[in-house]
């Protein structure tokens, strides 16, 4: 860490121990079937790494900023972009008040796997599973941007952004959410 304070405030903030319990938890909990799809995805669309132009009726979208791209779960990928809505990456204080609401993600849900070419036999079910992927993710990419910034605030330091108040929120928000992620998962066993 480039500094003393930044090093303790890591050493504060997680746990690895405690974090591979997490994981192992939504992996647990069956929200992630093992055919879920795998795709190039970006893995960082946020609104700035989100270009629009608007030409007449036309509309182009622009993706770029592809540094963190790779193949991964779609589900993950849209999850995070659904994360990226609350902001933070200015203040590091994400706005979760922001965050899309049921009925917003079950709309982008659906015009994404029109996108893809259908919903297969049974819309309602499909979008169902992508929307219980999608959620499991959401928790995931907490934990993965949280440990993201401890890495950038060992490496960059805190100086110009404070990466582990961003961490301390990612994780706090997987912590509030974890809670009605597993009661909703234990509703839909029933």
């Amino acid at each position: 860490f480039k500094n003393a304070c930044d090093a303790e405030g890591a050493a504060n903030l997680i746990d690895l121990r405690q974090i591979e319990q997490e994981l192992l938890l939504i992996q647990s909990s069956d929200a992630i079937p093992p055919d879920a799809s795998i795709a190039f995805c970006h893995n960082d669309l946020l609104a700035a790494n989100i270009m629009i132009r608007e030409s007449g009726e036309e509309i182009q979208i622009q993706i770029i900023d592809f540094e963190y791209g790779g193949y991964n779960y779609s589900s993950f990928d849209i999850a995070n972009h659904f994360n990226e809505f609350a902001g933070g990456t200015q203040d590091a204080k994400p706005d979760y008040s922001l965050f899309p609401s049921h009925v917003q993600k079950r709309h982008f849900l659906e015009s994404y796997l029109n996108a893809r070419g259908g919903f297969g036999e049974n819309k309602e079910e499909a979008l169902e599973i992508l929307l219980e992927e999608v959620d499991a993710f959401v928790l995931g990419n907490h934990l993965y941007w949280g440990l993201w910034a401890v890495n950038q605030a060992k490496s960059e330091g805190c100086g110009e952004f404070d990466y582990l108040l961003y961490a301390y929120n990612r994780f706090h928000r997987f912590q509030a959410q974890k809670s009605l992620f597993l009661k909703d998962s234990s509703t839909q066993e029933k």
